[in-house]
């Protein structure tokens, strides 16, 4: 995980770093293969749990629109790709182009702890077809691990790129620590079918309305206010 010291000497050249992995094949291997979308895999020494790849050639949705909801609106749709989503906020904008978010998960299943993710999200424009946004895992002392929780050490970004019919490509880049004792080799193993899984149903999202299709995630059920109002 990063502090905002770290963010501040180095997120432009993380976001070059992020923009090649999502634009170049060097060191990715193909995992898995579904509907024509390849999910890519590829390690680094600085942590046993590997950075995956998938790339959604035609989102039925502009790339602004696309943008607007991974970037904006995330918090209130989560949970219609990641079932495991049970809340989320934002907890910090630190400009127009970067805010720090944070979630709360239940993968309700018996032994495995609630996961949490405290993350801060930067975005600039490309081209007039083309944004990128990066992600970093950060530590905020006035965010701690709430007790029953482990947190997550995320590293991810998305591609958000135009297509000439109104469609849009959606590219993910994702590695996660899950935290506590889940082994990363069990993660890397279940990543490919679990990113297969988000994907398609991100997909059926904008497929059906995006967010004018789909109800906001109700304030009752967001489980993660109650660290909002510590």
């Amino acid at each position: 995980m990063i502090t905002m010291n770290d963010w501040q000497l180095n997120y432009e050249k993380w976001l070059d770093i992020d923009l090649c992995l999502m634009t170049t094949d060097t060191g990715w291997k193909e995992r898995a293969r579904k509907h024509g979308i390849s999910i890519w895999q590829q390690p680094f020494a600085d942590d046993k749990n590997d950075l995956f790849r998938w790339r959604i050639p035609n989102v039925a949705a502009g790339h602004n629109v696309v943008f607007d909801v991974f970037v904006n609106k995330m918090i209130d749709y989560h949970q219609y790709w990641t079932a495991e989503y049970t809340g989320g906020f934002l907890v910090k904008e630190i400009n127009e182009n970067t805010q720090i978010i944070y979630q709360q998960f239940n993968p309700g299943i018996p032994l495995i702890s609630k996961r949490d993710l405290l993350y801060i999200q930067w975005s600039r424009k490309i081209d007039d077809k083309t944004i990128q946004t990066s992600f970093r895992s950060i530590v905020l002392n006035e965010m701690p691990v709430p007790n029953g929780y482990e947190r997550i050490d995320w590293w991810g970004a998305h591609l958000f790129k135009a297509n000439s019919d109104g469609t849009s490509q959606l590219v993910l880049i994702d590695r996660e620590n899950q935290g506590g004792r889940f082994p990363s080799l069990v993660m890397n193993k279940i990543m490919p079918n679990y990113l297969t899984l988000q994907f398609e149903r991100i997909i059926d999202f904008f497929k059906k309305g995006g967010i004018e299709g789909h109800a906001k995630l109700a304030e009752g059920k967001n489980t993660a206010l109650k660290m909002k109002h510590l």
